[in-house]
């Protein structure tokens, strides 16, 4: 689970072009390229959604709309894509919180919710707080540890 702190947060209404910018820092810093998009109630943030490399290229895609024919592209349409994404505000592109998790969740809930909302992330509840955000990733590393286990977890194994 990554610790909130970590993590940076950008207004709902921050138009894009700041986003992509944070994102680039982020990047460029060897930090995960990603984003919260947070609300101010009060004195408490609100978790809106997440706001990636993904989620921006996600809205660049041509219409998704059934079509008999092959979508038409045309040369100087990514600039076009560019211009029209970058002017566009953050709660308007970003992945919305769609499950949260609580901290004593076991990490079988955790794949439940992930595989069943198709999402990459949820955050992680304990009462009404946020106190982090658990990614596929998290859960991939739990794999990773069972497929490699330690020299004397081994030697604790039945024979």
């Amino acid at each position: 689970m990554l610790d909130l702190s970590v993590l940076k947060r950008v207004s709902p209404q921050a138009k894009v072009v700041e986003a992509v910018k944070l994102l680039d820092e982020r990047r460029q810093s060897g930090c995960l390229p990603f984003l919260l998009v947070v609300d101010e109630v009060g004195n408490k943030e609100e978790i809106l959604g997440k706001l990636s490399i993904d989620d921006i290229l996600a809205q660049m895609e041509p219409s998704t709309m059934k079509m008999e024919e092959l979508p038409i592209f045309w040369q100087s349409q990514f600039w076009e894509e560019c211009e029209d994404i970058l002017q566009k505000t953050t709660d308007s592109i970003m992945s919305p919180v769609k499950h949260v998790i609580h901290q004593s969740a076991t990490l079988i809930e955790a794949v439940h919710l992930m595989n069943s909302g198709g999402v990459d992330w949820l955050p992680v509840v304990e009462r009404e707080n946020v106190v982090g955000i658990l990614f596929k990733e998290d859960l991939f590393n739990e794999v990773l540890a069972a497929a490699n286990p330690k020299d004397d977890e081994l030697s604790d194994a039945p024979s």
